[in-house]
């Protein structure tokens, strides 16, 4: 006889809702400060002349993206908490890994016109107005060290990792603030479309880790650090276990991982259930897992089946 039994965890649920609703505000803050700053420098890089600043714009425009990402994820995960949709089982969640990958392939446009164009500079000197390009930078860095100290108090993985995105933006304006005192000082017109370039090329290494880690989840491998082999011999030596197949991990959206398995076992269907639902917790973090228990003599039916 063929027993199935899935299993989802949610023993920490609740305390995750206290954390969606306690992210949400700092993260509207974030969004609100970064906004600010995107139209600023934007305004600020037209009005001096500074590919510089443009270059930075950008890059909080990858900011600007991943809070919204990060917000709009939080929305999804809580709806999907209170309510099942019979058309999305596995709720809207992959939306936010969707919109990361778009997100990744426009900022890659975003630095072959900055990088293109700062080549062009260096051909071609411009004039720039380091004084307006020095005041935009510096609100820049306050703003984006304010939104740092509020998503620093943050305790959630989505919201962290926003957190991490602020600070290479803070870096960032600091390096504009640098370039800015150095035309003000120097007539190294050259130092502009420099940090430009610098700028557009950690815009680059940070859209292809994106767009590699989005398409990773979209084609449902494995989660890095989790192998299947390793999940198959870990359930496999769980006693009265006798054939482990069809084993299947993947991710539904970052940090959710979810598996599937076949077993083998004469033993009570639901303590077979109980003990893989435990192993797969305590050693790879998987806590949404699906359990198929096959008796020994169906299991070597069907094989004869298809021999």
């Amino acid at each position: 006889m063929s027993v199935t039994a899935s299993h989802s965890g949610h023993d920490h649920s609740g305390h995750d809702h206290i954390h969606e609703h306690r992210d949400i505000r700092p993260l509207r803050i974030a969004i609100a400060l970064t906004a600010t700053v995107f139209v600023v420098q934007i305004v600020g890089g037209v009005i001096s002349g500074s590919l510089a600043l443009l270059s930075d714009a950008g890059h909080v425009l990858v900011d600007l993206a991943s809070l919204l990402i990060a917000f709009f994820g939080l929305r999804i995960a809580a709806r999907a908490k209170e309510q099942h949709d019979i058309k999305y089982t596995f709720g809207l969640r992959r939306i936010e890994i969707l919109a990361a990958l778009t997100n990744g392939f426009l900022l890659i446009g975003i630095c072959i016109y900055i990088i293109v164009e700062a080549i062009r500079r260096l051909a071609e000197p411009t004039h720039v107005h380091a004084e307006s390009m020095l005041y935009v930078a510096i609100i820049g860095l306050i703003a984006n060290a304010i939104s740092a100290m509020y998503l620093h108090r943050s305790e959630h993985i989505t919201t962290r990792s926003a957190y991490l995105h602020v600070i290479t933006d803070l870096l960032s304006s600091a390096g504009v603030i640098i370039a800015a005192i150095v035309l003000s000082v120097t007539d190294w017109m050259w130092v502009d479309p420099a940090i430009s370039i610098v700028i557009a090329l950690m815009i680059t290494r940070g859209a292809v880790h994106v767009i590699r880690r989005s398409s990773v989840i979209l084609m449902e491998s494995a989660p890095v650090g989790i192998s299947p082999d390793d999940v198959r011999v870990a359930i496999g030596a769980i006693a009265g276990i006798a054939d482990v197949h069809d084993v299947h991990v993947w991710q539904l959206t970052e940090g959710d991982n979810t598996a599937t398995v076949h077993v083998v076992s004469d033993r009570e269907s639901d303590d077979v259930v109980v003990d893989v639902r435990n192993v797969l917790k305590e050693k790879f973090g998987i806590e949404h897992v699906t359990v198929q228990v096959e008796s020994v003599r169906l299991h070597s039916d069907s094989e004869c089946g298809s021999c």
